[in-house]
């Protein structure tokens, strides 16, 4: 039987406060923290929604040349760009930039090097991300995708408020797991393939539907390559109510993406030659704030005795089993 170990480097959030949700907005104009803006097409997207952008981007190349895309919106007051890394303290970090594909590049080096390709370091600038969220406040809605930078975010989160929104990448149960802990509870898997898909979402249940489902695949690969879309390639997509699908229990989203992780490739709905963002939703107060429940800082309970168990797999302290 196959063994998940949990990362033991990932803490358990000491909610030494009860964290509060931060009401939305009521003016037309949100927030969008854009954490991770690479070539900024996520960026010009928020842009387009109406939103405040603020975009963080450790990669000094690709923060200039987003300053040279949005200089308008940047003059506008509609941006402002962040050429600065997140971490756990403030300093300056070397900061790998990966030469064939710069979406990999990261502060981590086997990161920044998977499969051999070539990269060089920069020293770069770095704040915690609840300094960020002093200097601007707890956005609408908060975009995370900075190679393995995300457990820092979270973290902050806890005594700052939490967004409405949140999106992060499924590389890890974890990361699902520390926003349950947070206080979110609707959660999403989103296809990040199939952004721009008119197809149907096929699931893995028999022999017909995973060849569909394949098959649908290969189109919306073929067109995000050759046809101009409303999401290029590398997008992380629409966010908040405009993304597909409905919310799920963290049970229901666990159960599929542990299934993708094993290899069960007749069960659940997702496809294993695709990469997916965990999507959140911040539960709403019938009027003003709300809180949830808070952990004792003298009495933690261990993050694997607040998972609520999906089915097919069991926690344990230290393994999940499929």
């Amino acid at each position: 039987m196959q063994r998940h170990t949990l990362r033991e480097s990932l803490e358990v959030l000491p909610f030494s406060q009860k964290p509060e949700i931060a009401p939305e907005t009521r003016t037309e104009t949100r927030t969008v923290f854009d954490v991770g803006m690479n070539n900024g097409d996520d960026s010009a997207h928020y842009l387009s929604k109406g939103c405040r952008v603020i975009a963080v981007e450790a990669n000094p190349i690709l923060a200039q040349r987003g300053r040279v895309r949005f200089q308008a919106e940047i003059a506008s007051g509609q941006m402002v760009i962040e050429a600065l890394g997140i971490s756990h303290r403030p300093g300056k970090v070397p900061f790998w930039i990966n030469e064939e594909r710069d979406v990999f590049s990261s502060f981590d080096l086997a990161r920044a090097t998977r499969g051999g390709m070539p990269c060089h370091s920069v020293v770069v600038e770095c704040i915690t991300f609840d300094a960020l969220l002093k200097k601007y406040g707890v956005p609408h809605y908060l975009k995370l995708d900075v190679e393995g930078a995300e457990p820092h975010c979270l973290a902050s989160l806890h005594s700052m408020g939490l967004p409405q929104y949140i999106s992060v990448e499924a590389e890890s149960l974890d990361y699902l797991l520390l926003l349950w802990q947070l206080g979110y509870r609707q959660f999403k898997i989103v296809d990040q393939m199939r952004h721009n898909s008119r197809f149907p979402d096929f699931t893995n249940d028999n022999p017909f539907s995973r060849f569909a489902k394949r098959t649908c695949a290969y189109a919306d690969r073929f067109k995000n390559r050759v046809v101009k879309v409303p999401f290029p390639r590398g997008s992380s997509g629409p966010f908040g109510e405009e993304t597909p699908g409905s919310w799920q229990t963290l049970e229901e989203t666990a159960y599929n993406w542990l299934h993708l992780h094993f290899g069960h490739a007749n069960r659940g709905s997702l496809n294993p030659d695709s990469w997916y963002d965990f999507h959140a939703k911040a539960p709403r107060a019938s009027a003003g704030m709300h809180r949830v429940a808070s952990l004792s800082a003298r009495n933690v309970t261990p993050i694997w005795e607040l998972r609520p168990r999906a089915p097919g797999f069991v926690i344990h302290s230290n393994h999940a089993e499929a």
